[in-house]
């Protein structure tokens, strides 16, 4: 069947070479153009000449293109069509054969899918009850060290915790821990029971002690109270012989304020006496000179009415004398300023 087909395949090849070869579209042909046109480029940018030399050539390989690509197209237009009825049929085929490998498909997924549920399942029950597990350890007090679960001389592999069945968990695993945690916890108890019993003795060594500080506290007490009555008693004595000494002296004072203060009024009555003739004395003289001082008083007073009224007749003269003036009328405006400024100067006299 290989070997058909290589066959074939050559057989094609000659085909289009000999067709490619009747339409001058040649291996010679296209190394002509490579040689001829390949290395040609623009001499400069602004080559107007070198430009039309490069697009004559081009036209030229447009030619051979436009040769191949034409009998290419029509050496191909059988294999399109078979290619098509090949496609059309293998759809076909596919879709008839597919209508029943679909069905068996879906029901095979039916059973995968229920497989990766049921293993999902269990992924998820183991852990969650690896979790529960942990939690059930961690409370009777087993810790994780080096990948397992330990707590006394039980010790579990993580991974056996988390996988072994529930019988397994229940009837091996856990009593084994439970076992452990009992130990532990009757070590503890005992190791309690023993820190109370030592507490419980040490509590009443030191009600002992306190009942017998308490007890010197109270004697100490006794013995101060004891000590400061006898002292307040000292004092009271002390005290009461202080204060008849103070009250004798205070009694000595007193008679020697007394005859002070009696001398003192007796010198206060007679220097009153004094005092008040001495200011008569004065108040007479004082009424003499103010009678004195008003009488002059009286006298300029009348003195000055009298100047006054001289000064009255005068000055009424005066006023007359300067009413009587004529003030003639002046021409030059200089004098005309002057005559009124008199004027407005009599006015201001006049309202004086």
């Amino acid at each position: 069947m290989e070997a058909t087909t290589e066959v074939q395949e050559l057989s094609l090849v000659k085909v289009i070479e000999s067709k490619l070869v009747q339409n001058n579209v040649t291996e010679a042909v296209i190394s002509a153009l490579k040689e001829k046109y390949g290395g040609m480029k623009l001499k400069a940018l602004d080559d107007k000449e070198s430009y039309l030399e490069i697009k004559a050539a081009a036209r030229e390989c447009a030619k051979v293109r436009t040769l191949a690509v034409k009998v290419c197209k029509e050496g191909r237009e059988d294999a399109v069509k078979t290619q098509k009825e090949w496609i059309a049929t293998e759809k076909r085929v596919v879709g008839e054969v597919a209508v029943v490998e679909d069905a068996l498909d879906a029901e095979v997924a039916k059973f995968d899918n229920e497989v990766e549920r049921l293993a999902n399942e269990e992924k998820q029950r183991q852990e969650t009850a690896y979790i529960n597990r942990q939690a059930q350890l961690t409370k009777l007090g087993a810790t994780y060290q080096e990948g397992s679960f330990v707590l006394g001389q039980a010790s579990f592999e993580a991974a056996l915790v988390k996988e072994c069945s529930q019988d397994v968990w229940e009837e091996a695993v856990v009593p084994k821990f439970q076992a452990e945690y009992e130990k532990i916890e009757a070590v503890k108890f005992a190791a309690e029971q023993e820190r109370l019993a030592k507490e419980a003795e040490m509590k009443a060594e030191q009600e002992k002690l306190r009942a017998e500080q308490e007890a010197f506290r109270k004697q100490q007490e006794e013995f101060n109270r004891q000590q400061a009555e006898v002292a307040r008693i000292e004092r009271e004595k002390a005290l009461a012989l202080e204060n008849e000494m103070l009250l004798a002296q205070r009694e000595a004072d007193f008679k020697i304020m007394q005859e002070r203060a009696e001398a003192a009024a007796e010198e206060k009555r007679l220097a009153d006496i004094e005092f008040a003739v001495k200011k008569e004395k004065e108040r007479q003289e004082f009424e003499a000179l103010k009678a004195e001082e008003q009488r002059k008083f009286d006298e300029l007073k009348k003195a000055e009415v009298l100047a006054q009224s001289g000064d009255k007749v005068k000055y009424a003269d005066l006023i007359a004398k300067i009413e009587a003036i004529d003030i003639p009328e002046m021409r030059s405006s200089q004098y005309r300023k002057k005559v009124a400024i008199i004027n407005e100067k009599i006015s201001e006299i006049f309202a004086l």
